[in-house]
């Protein structure tokens, strides 16, 4: 046999090795001991009516680090605090770990981000009860970066889901007990290979990271979940920077749906995306940046608040959701310089896309003006 023919051969045996093991390494998730849910108790705000509030991607970091340092903590969150304030309980997607650690990541990254561990009080200001660690940035500084977001976030009394010092950690379900009406959350980082294969972001047996999104995991969590609770939130990194809806977030958002999930709340793509409602089960594949503490897109202008009113568990009734706000925010950060604020009534039209993609899922909506500005009521169906 010559040469040629030896070194094709060994080069075909290489690329089904390492085709093999990838294969097996994006499809492997650990065995693990399920962890019982944390479990907070809150007296509801309005006996009436459950709200729940969502933000998209949050850091103060990067470019947004000079600012903060001038004017405070508080400063990214003044003009939108009022969106978080009253609500039973409020949820964003925090991008970044909160640590002190100096060793960023040794692969390379285009972008690397860390938060200050003083920052967190100024998320307990803002009325944050709970946040997504599943996300690409979370292993920024290693799994000490981690640990130490973890750490500092217990300290403070927020909850946090899909991110832990192990793989049970990471899949731990937090429930908000409001009054008789109890809340579940879980979150998941996508599958993608370059989280997978590159990045090594997902936990492990003893090693910190993310929980993997695959259809094993989420019907194995939701099921064991769903029993115990009347509504069921997940959050979900997913999709790709800056575009439209995936077929991978669309084959997810079914999934979820059949198993009976209340609403999905997706984050990553950093741009606003779609809303879908099913059965009186709501998706919102993006809501983009909340306080994003990068520069951003030059054709980024807005991310979404959400509001979910939530009818109670009563004797006879069961819970749903009742209603749906949706508030545009200004996040162009050469608008708005760190410090989002609701969208303006000459600023309307900064809306349409996002309504004109949800009206292609039979999304129906109609845009309310208050004082501050323009907002979205979503039809969420008939009682």
């Amino acid at each position: 046999m010559s040469g040629l023919r030896i070194a094709s051969l060994g080069a075909v045996c290489l690329a089904a090795w390492v085709f093999g093991w990838a294969s097996w390494l994006m499809s492997f998730s650990p065995p693990f001991t399920p962890l019982g849910p944390k479990i907070v108790s809150r007296t509801p705000v309005d006996p009436r009516t459950i709200r729940l509030v969502f933000g998209g991607d949050f850091a103060p970091a990067d470019a947004a680090i000079s600012e903060i340092r001038n004017s405070g903590y508080q400063y990214p969150y003044i003009r939108t605090r009022d969106l978080f304030q009253g609500a039973d309980v409020a949820f964003a997607n925090l991008e970044a770990p909160v640590t002190r650690a100096s060793q960023p990541v040794w692969l390379w990254k285009q972008y690397i981000y860390r938060v200050d561990p003083a920052a967190v009080e100024a998320w307990k200001w803002l009325g944050l009860d709970i946040v997504s660690l599943a996300n690409n940035h979370v292993l920024d500084y290693r799994q000490n970066g981690l640990v130490d977001t973890v750490d500092a976030l217990d300290r403070a009394g927020i909850e946090h889901v899909g991110g832990g010092k192990d793989a049970a950690a990471a899949r731990r379900p937090a429930i908000f007990a409001v009054g008789e009406t109890r809340i579940g959350f879980l979150g998941y980082l996508e599958n993608q290979a370059g989280f997978c294969l590159y990045e090594g972001l997902f936990a492990a047996d003893h090693e910190p990271g993310c929980a993997k999104l695959t259809t094993e995991n989420v019907a194995d969590d939701v099921r064991r979940l769903r029993k115990d609770v009347d509504i069921l939130i997940v959050s979900v990194h997913w999709g790709e920077n800056y575009s439209g809806i995936t077929l991978g977030q669309r084959d997810y958002a079914r999934v979820l749906l059949d198993l009976g999930v209340d609403a999905v709340v997706g984050h990553h793509p950093h741009n606003e995306q779609a809303f879908q409602v099913a059965h009186r089960r709501i998706v919102f594949y993006s809501l983009g940046n909340y306080a994003w503490g990068a520069p951003g897109h030059d054709e980024l202008r807005i991310g979404l608040v959400a509001r979910l009113s939530i009818r109670p568990r009563e004797s006879g009734h069961t819970s749903y959701i009742s209603a749906v706000e949706v508030f545009p925010i200004v996040t162009q950060n050469r608008f708005v310089h760190f410090q989002p604020r609701r969208l303006g009534r000459d600023e309307v039209g900064w809306l349409d896309p996002f309504l004109l993609a949800s009206q292609a899922l039979g999304g129906r909506c109609s845009v309310v003006y208050d004082s501050e500005g323009p907002w979205v009521r979503v039809d969420m169906g008939d009682d």
